[in-house]
């Protein structure tokens, strides 16, 4: 193998590399916005059931609206790990073996 193709060997797997760091990092956004997102539901319901504890009134259909909207967004998360796994497993697959 010349030099010149080495050199293209190594450019193309460092542009493999690049690319799954993307996609990684792309994927790492995704889960912390909807992290964020299932924190804030998470603290809403943790507050439900404290004033339920403690005797105070509390609304059932917001109790269980709080509860939907965490396991949508347990399944999303679910998802996007899944799909940047998947975005990532395809580009090590195209990668030039060394």
């Amino acid at each position: 193998m010349g030099l010149l193709d080495k050199l293209n060997a190594g450019a193309e797997r460092a542009a493999t590399e690049a690319g799954k760091a993307f996609d990684k990092g792309k994927g790492k956004s995704a889960e912390l916005q909807l992290e964020r997102r299932m924190d804030g539901a998470a603290k809403k319901l943790g507050y439900l059931v404290f004033d339920e504890h403690r005797g105070r009134p509390t609304d059932d259909k917001a109790r269980q609206q709080l509860l939907d909207d965490l396991a949508g967004l347990e399944e999303q998360m679910a998802k996007v790990r899944a799909e940047t796994a998947a975005k990532v497993a395809a580009r090590a697959e195209k990668a030039p073996r060394a």
